[in-house]
């Protein structure tokens, strides 16, 4: 019996060392994850920015490239030799300054006619002026059917149809600093810039897995590598289908890589939220960019837009809950969003729809009454933030076609009354611009979410504390309003930047392809998505940091949220719709085109 027990004894002493052993071997390991831990972040927080900036260089430099495009559709020719080129589908013609074709005569009137080109031919249009249009000798009344050699008489002043000399092969002539830069990006490989993509966004899972530790959630390997596989297939099927030029897209992505990163911080619970609002995003784009890419459907889309769009708001407005002072979202009880998001889009492309070719009393008047409902909805819906967005985008799309510098002066004199009531009226928007400019006066009250981002924002450095490492996330409206903070936080302020030029390089890029849109729709929908865009960050960013007032807005493609997602992309869909290498075959389409200058099938030339 005395045997067994010490054998006992024994066993027990034996499995007490082995138990020790193990919780030793054990420590051994969490002190080594640990500090592997921290050497991965000390190395990534110096890979992060350099391989942020390089990408962003990746996908700049492509989309510089004007491609081969030389010439003009057609001219119209003055009796001494003076040639005006039509550089559009639709042209503007008249004395005004931004006039597609300026014609400076007193006899022609600011707005004279259109000159509009759709499968079928040529079309003039009046533009209700008062010297009128004769085409080959005839008076028209509305519009009339041109073809080369036909004789065009503005108001007394006779031009002819003259046809295009359009050369896709050729030099483009003079080098300019960006055509320079754009000569760079000529050979870059966009399947090595999805790479660098993928890679980034692995390195910045493993950062995030790392800093979970005994936290860890599933749910963040899961979505991001969801992601990856999301970028791969896109990047497949668009190069099957001959697609050349994906670096709008691969803008987009790598954002959506930061949505998902601070959605990882801050709310790992909705990154499969998050993660599906990704992919009806990318589905929306690619639906509507293909419904846009036939001009007369979408304009006849205008009319279905802009009733879905006002139909919203007022269905927000009757019943919308409250979130964060503001009347914004509509619960369906399974799912809840933000109306206003989904109406940027109608309202850019129902601006756009009617104000491209016909420039008339008329037309402006739809758009400002559809503005003002939109407008009038948000303030009542304290919806502040968004109601500037939509306010300075419709500024943009009535000036590019008006350039009517002093209706513009009245209507934003208007707003701005109307703006400081509202401010007087609604304590909630007053509260905000009270602590506009002077926050650590507010530290603890109004001015609490600014003063936190600037403290976080500027304890991450130039490099940042690592993702899922930060303070600042912990903050109300961090993963939304305040997602810059984030940013520089855990990635760094080089890293915040990059993400940053990246909206703004969006803008410069719109900028530059509206010139030679070969219609003026594809160029008013792509800069009132660039104004969106850019505002909308101007307003985040600025707005964190109290430069300008904060208005509760979501920054593009970053902040949580999929509403803003769904919307992001679909404004994109806008700008890439009016890049004409979007498909390599459309120099064929265009030849094709022309040479059916004389096919009617009877096209409905709707107004």
């Amino acid at each position: 019996m005395e045997n067994a027990i010490e054998s006992v004894k024994q066993l027990i002493g034996e499995l007490g060392l082995w138990l020790d052993k193990l919780n030793g071997l054990i420590s051994d390991s969490m002190a080594l994850l640990e500090k592997t831990r921290a050497v991965y972040t000390l190395i990534i927080r110096w890979v992060f920015p350099l391989l942020a900036c390089y990408i962003f260089v990746r996908c700049a430099l492509p989309l510089l490239h004007e491609g081969k495009r030389s010439g003009a559709w057609g001219y119209l020719g003055l009796e001494n030799g003076v040639k005006y080129p039509l550089m559009h589908w639709e042209n503007s013609i008249g004395r005004g300054n931004l006039s597609d074709v300026r014609i400076d005569f007193p006899e022609i009137s600011r707005s004279h006619a259109v000159l509009s080109y759709r499968r079928g031919g040529w079309r003039i249009f009046d533009l209700n002026s008062k010297g009128g249009i004769e085409v080959n000798g005839g008076k028209i009344d509305h519009s009339a059917k041109i073809k080369d050699g036909d004789t065009i008489s503005l108001a007394g002043i006779a031009l002819t149809k003259l046809p295009s000399d359009i050369d896709f092969s050729a030099d483009p002539g003079k080098k300019t600093f960006l055509s320079k830069l754009a000569y760079l990006g000529r050979h870059i490989s966009s399947g090595i810039t999805l790479f660098l993509i993928i890679l980034f966004q692995i390195l910045g899972m493993l950062q995030l897995c790392f800093a979970m530790s005994a936290d860890f959630n599933i749910a963040v390997p899961v979505s991001i590598l969801s992601l990856l596989i999301l970028e791969c297939l896109y990047f497949i099927l668009t190069r099957r289908r001959g697609g050349k030029y994906t670096e709008l897209e691969l803008f987009a992505f790598f954002l959506c890589g930061f949505s998902l990163f601070v959605v990882s911080s801050g709310a790992p619970n909705q990154l499969y939220k998050q993660l599906t609002a990704v992919v009806v995003g990318v589905t929306a784009f690619s639906v509507l960019k293909g419904l846009i890419g036939n001009l007369n459907r979408a304009r006849k889309l205008k009319y279905v837009l802009a009733v879905c769009g006002l139909g919203l708001l007022a269905f927000n407005l009757l019943f919308g809950e409250y979130r964060f002072g503001a009347k914004n979202w509509i619960s369906l009880g399974f799912m809840s969003f933000q109306p206003s998001e989904f109406v940027k889009v109608s309202f850019v492309l129902a601006g756009a729809a009617s104000l491209d070719r016909l420039l008339t009393t008329k037309n402006l008047t739809k758009f400002i009454l559809l503005s003002g409902a939109c407008l009038c909805a948000l303030i009542l819906m304290r919806d502040l933030g968004t109601a500037l967005i939509f306010f300075v985008t419709f500024l943009v799309i009535a000036f590019m076609r008006s350039g009517d510098i002093k209706t513009i002066a009245i209507i934003s004199g208007g707003a701005l009354l109307g703006a400081v009531a509202a401010i007087f009226i609604m304590p909630y928007i007053a509260a905000r611009f009270e602590a506009w400019g002077h926050v650590w006066a507010y530290a603890d009250t109004s001015g609490y979410q600014q003063t936190r981002t600037m403290i976080y924002a500027a304890s991450g450095g130039l490099l940042g504390l690592g993702g899922g490492n930060g303070y600042l996330i912990n903050i109300a409206a961090a993963d939304t309003d305040l997602v810059f903070g984030v940013l520089c936080e855990e990635w760094g302020l080089l890293t915040a930047i990059t993400v940053t030029l990246i909206i703004a390089f969006l803008a410069l890029f719109t900028v530059l392809i509206t010139a030679k849109c070969r219609s003026s729709f594809y160029a008013i929908i792509a800069c009132g998505a660039a104004t969106v865009f850019l505002f909308q960050t101007a307003l985040n960013v600025l707005g964190s940091v109290d430069l300008l007032p904060l208005t509760g807005v979501t920054y593009p493609f970053v902040s949580n949220g999929g509403s803003s997602m769904i919307s992001s992309w679909c404004l994109l869909a806008f700008i890439k719709s009016a890049d004409e290498r979007r498909r390599p075959d459309i120099e064929d389409i265009i030849c094709e085109e022309l040479d059916n200058l004389n096919y009617d099938p009877g096209e409905d030339w709707m107004m």
